[in-house]
């Protein structure tokens, strides 16, 4: 398997099946799985792969539901239950939702355990499961977390491979999210190849721009926040519409994109269509959506990116030279018409 470090905190096995041992060598006695009803038969095969300790499955909510603080209550019943100490280790085996939660839940519980992710989806793999952050969602997304490493993730490519079509669409998005702020050859590969980008190339290649980055700032304080490209409108439009995390951060990505059109000569249109190639929505238009500007903004002022000076964005000067900056009301106006909400 390819191993790729973000030193001193994660080690990221990419590889065709699971790694012997599967879980970092340990005096762990018990592990708690957390997974969600779409994973469960993976979870099950991991739970398999783990000898010589007890091994129990837990299944949260689908989707955003797991993503609360009362379902975080359940888990901490069981592990109380189960008097899982600060030896043992907690797995996720599932996509982003499972990740977050799970990366929480240890983050917290008796002050810090393990956990080892397992993710399921392409846009885990690239995104959610690297990096250590973690949260729930209270009146906004992700407004409660904390920062928590996984001592491992493991990235199964056959996994991946097995993802329905628009499961992987949905996690492109973040791999070239990544492409276009720290990878051009990412980038000029889903220019020249769409989506038949070999998976394995895109998922080294997005990871090893994310550990890049998070490397420099393991706690968000400066560099870490160009990993938000696409993620200030994109969180809103995901909010107040359901759409999947992946499309709506397409769609965040439009908008940040005629930002950095109007201040820095970027070449938007080429970045619309290349969303377009891969299947993804430019406008919540494609959706079949209808957005207030209102409600928008209301949305985004609720965001964790916004400072007392105002909105931030991450924009890019050109592929690969992102720059984290305020903008005006015209500009966010601007951007938001480039994604059709008036």
């Amino acid at each position: 398997m390819e191993r790729i470090l973000i030193p001193g905190a994660e080690e990221i096995l990419v590889g065709h099946g699971l790694p012997e041992p599967l879980l970092p060598p340990s005096d762990r006695e018990r592990v708690l799985v957390l997974t969600q009803p779409g994973a469960r038969p993976i979870a099950l095969t991991v739970a398999e792969a783990i000898d010589g300790v007890a091994v129990e499955i837990f299944e949260l909510p689908d989707r955003e539901a797991a993503k609360s603080l009362e379902t975080v209550t359940r888990i901490y019943g069981r592990l109380m239950e189960l008097a899982l100490s600060r030896h043992d280790t907690i797995v996720a085996v599932g996509g982003g939702t499972v990740t977050d939660v799970a990366g929480f839940v240890a983050a917290t519980w008796l002050r810090g355990v393990e956990v080892v992710h397992v993710p399921t989806t392409l846009l885990a793999a690239v995104d959610a499961a690297i990096g250590g952050k973690t949260g729930v969602n209270f009146r906004g997304k992700n407004l409660v977390g904390a920062f928590w490493h996984p001592s491992r993730v493991v990235v199964d490519l056959d996994v991946l491979e097995a993802l329905p079509p628009d499961l992987t669409r949905e996690g492109t998005a973040e791999a070239l999210k990544a492409g276009l702020i720290g990878d051009p050859g990412l980038v000029e590969a889903y220019r020249s190849r769409g989506a038949g980008v070999e998976l394995g190339f895109t998922v080294t290649r997005a990871i090893r721009v994310k550990a890049r980055v998070v490397e420099e700032d393991f706690r968000e304080t400066g560099r870490r926040a160009i990993l938000n490209y696409g993620h200030t409108v994109g969180h809103a439009v995901e909010t107040l519409t359901g759409l999947p995390h992946g499309h709506a951060i397409a769609i965040g990505m439009v908008a940040a994109g005629e930002i950095s059109r109007r201040r820095h000569g970027f070449d938007a249109d080429d970045q619309r269509l290349l969303l377009e190639r891969l299947g993804l929505p430019v406008s919540v238009g494609d959706a079949a959506l209808r957005l207030s500007k209102e409600a928008v903004v209301a949305e985004i002022l609720k965001d964790k990116k916004r400072d007392a000076g105002g909105i931030r964005f991450v924009l890019l000067r050109r592929v690969a030279e992102p720059v984290v900056a305020h903008v005006s009301d015209d500009e966010l106006e601007a951007a938001l018409a480039a994604i059709d909400v008036a």
